[in-house]
Order: C-alpha cells, then structure tokens, then sequence
C-alpha cells in the first residue's frame, strides 16, 4: 500500500487551545482522552508524584474512580496503579482524608465547605512542614457544597497564599531551617451541581467560572467538578442538573441513561472503595459515570503536571504508526486492510472534543467532510493506540 506520510510541526501542534488548557472538564473528562495520552506521561506522574487530598463526601468520586480504574481494562492494573496511604514502587502514591489532623486548635478542616472558611490554609501549611510528609508534592481539597461560601475573598486568596509558599520558588521552598526541600502543585476544584440551583451568585456555576477564570488566567489546574455533572456524555449543557446526573431539562438521568445503553468492562467500569475493594459508587450518585470521568479528569492533570503538553499523542516513532498514514492529495485516511472491521477511529478536534467515532470499515477513509483545520486522528485496535496529527485542507 502507498503511503503519503504528513508531517507536521510540533510548533503548530502546540499552538491548539487544549496544550493552553488548565481546566479538567467535561472535555477531558472521558476515556478516550486518556487513552490518548503518550504512556510517558501517565508513567511519569505515578512514578513521581504523592498526593495529598482532603475531603468529604462529595470528594470520594475521585478516589473511588481512581481506585476503579486500575481494575478496568487490560494493562490498566500497571498504567494506572495508584496505593492508598502508601507509597509503593511505581504506583501513583494518595494519602486520603490526609490533612483534616493536622487542623489548628479549635479549627474545622475537613473540606473546603466548611464554616471555618480559611482553615484549609493553616492545616496545609502544618502538614507539608511535617517532614514525615516530605514526600508530598501534590496537594488537593474537595469542596462538599460551594454554595454561598466566598470563593473570591477566601478560597482563591488561600490557594494563592499556599502557592506563594509551597509552589515552585516558593518562600518555603529551600535548604534553611523550617523549610522543605521538595515544592508542591495545588490542584484547584470547583464545587459539585445542585440540583434546579446552579445559576446565580454564590450558585455553583457562578462559582465554578470564578474559579476556572483564575486558573486559566494563572496556569494554574483545576478539576472541574461542576463541569463534569452538567454536561452529559454528548456534550451537552444541562444547566438545572445535579450532582447524579439528573435534569428536568434533559427529561431523566442522562449518565444513567448512558449505563444502560453501554457496556459494564467495554464503555464504563466500576468504582471501588479501595484499591481491590468493594465496588461502590461516588458518594450521593447512584450510577459509575461521574466518578469514572473525574477519575479521568484527575489523570489529565497528573499528565499535564507531569510535563505532557496536551495534546501531543505519540512518541514520534513512525515504525509504530504504520497502522495508520494520511493521504495529503486526496485526503483520506490508510489503514491496513486487516484492520477493517475490528478496530475503531476516533477523531478530535484542538479541544480535545470527539467529533467523529466509527468502527473502520474501509482501508481507505474519507475526511472531506471535516471542516479545514488541524485534528487528531487515533486508531484503536487490540488494547493498542495508533495516532496521527492531521491538517484537513478542502
């Protein structure tokens, strides 16, 4: 089979608006962003990073799906290994409910919802100058309902304070006395949806832009939860929803909906307690979607922290993207004959929305019918990721 190999600057590449991203929401929250993300990366962050997570309830959708995960799909037992309140070889190392202990006399630090407001920061600071935690170098906290705290006047200041200190080149960031060798990346979260009460000020939407502005605006990641619950997995906004996926505007519950039409170990897995543990789901949900995708969404950031500029999806290696080349004159898709009929083609625009999903069918596949641009082409076949960065020019 001729092959016309297109070859595309990385430059170009970089310059998409998913590598300038910050924000983990409904975009990057599903699998098949994930699946795309260069094995490096994934490797990377389990190997290097600790983390610290604060929460409640609401919080445990991502432990719970991060604990799922690794129990999914072949290979994930090793690609997305994570310990609970250990550190082990090559797995990614999460001290849950790590920091509530470490609260000043008389103060409430269980989440970011409490009455206690700023407490978070203190109760940080005393744990990450704790040299027993000296290995921490992430540090997350999970609002349980972010209606009607002041984001603006408490939290984004605490956070800001927090990076100032413990950030890379922070003031606590050294070799003296009373300081800690290794800085930390804070990971920001926006509160889950309410249910007919999400629009309005103090109202979770409301707080969620405040909060994915100031991240966008600072480079700094934020896993949004909001986002998350009130987009269903066609991408569509339901601005009534709530935090199980409910909506009287959509007519029903579109994450269940979305269970039932799919396949348990193929589209969807189950959450677990603990890693090896009982199947449960996300606290206050009633179906595995939710915390599946902030499962997601949590190793986006990982990868992203990790040094993956995101949107980048392979090594490289042309010797391991023969399954898959791009006619430039005539515009269309090659693929090995053998794969037809058993694998699957997914391609993305620089959001790293899914635009188009089929099972291939033809060696040769048109895709004149996309608008001009810059996409992302990804093949799967057999557990295996081919990809190919493309330029549409009709």
């Amino acid at each position: 089979m001729k092959v016309f190999v297109l070859v595309i600057l990385y430059y170009l590449a970089s310059c998409g608006t998913h590598s300038q991203q910050y924000i983990a929401n409904y975009q990057v929250a599903k699998e098949t962003v994930i699946r795309s993300i260069p094995v490096q990366y994934i490797d990377k962050a389990r190997q290097d990073f600790v983390i610290a997570y604060q929460h409640t309830s609401h919080g445990t959708h991502v432990t719970y799906g991060l604990f799922g995960l690794q129990d999914y799909k072949i290979g994930d037992r090793q690609l997305f290994a994570v310990s609970r309140n250990s550190e082990e070889t090559n797995m990614l190392a999460l001290y849950d409910y790590a920091i509530e202990a470490y609260a000043a006399p008389g103060d409430d630090a269980t989440d970011l919802s409490s009455k206690q407001e700023t407490a978070f920061v203190q109760a940080t600071r005393n744990f990450l100058d704790d040299p027993v935690n000296a290995s921490v170098n992430v540090v997350m906290w999970s609002w349980c309902n972010i209606e009607d705290h002041d984001v603006s006047g408490n939290y984004l200041p605490g956070m800001q304070t927090l990076i100032n200190e413990y950030g890379s080149g922070g003031t606590k960031i050294g070799s003296g006395e009373g300081q800690r060798s290794k800085s930390v990346h804070f990971i920001f979260m926006t509160g889950h949806a309410n249910l007919d009460n999400n629009i309005g000020d103090g109202k979770p939407k409301n707080q969620a832009d405040l909060i994915t502005n100031y991240c966008q605006l600072k480079g700094y990641y934020c896993l949004d939860y909001y986002s998350i619950d009130s987009y269903c997995m066609k991408d569509i906004y339901y601005e009534d929803a709530g935090d199980d996926g409910d909506s009287r505007l959509y007519g029903g519950n579109y994450y269940h909906d979305f269970e039932n039409a799919s396949i348990l170990g193929q589209d969807y897995y189950e959450n677990k307690l603990i890693p090896d543990g009982e199947v449960e789901y996300g606290s206050h949900t009633t179906q595995h979607i939710t915390s599946n995708r902030k499962a997601y969404a949590m190793w986006w950031i990982l990868a992203r922290l990790a040094g993956w500029d995101g949107i980048t999806t392979a090594v490289g290696d042309e010797t391991k993207q023969i399954e898959l080349e791009f006619d430039v004159t005539h515009q269309r898709l090659m693929l090995d004959e053998s794969l037809t009929g058993r694998s699957q083609l997914f391609i993305y625009n620089l959001t790293g929305q899914c635009i188009s999903q089929q099972l291939v069918s033809d060696s040769h596949m048109s895709v004149r019918y996309l608008p001009n641009g810059l996409y992302i082409v990804s093949l799967a076949v057999d557990g295996k990721t081919f990809v190919k960065k493309i330029v549409v020019q009709n």
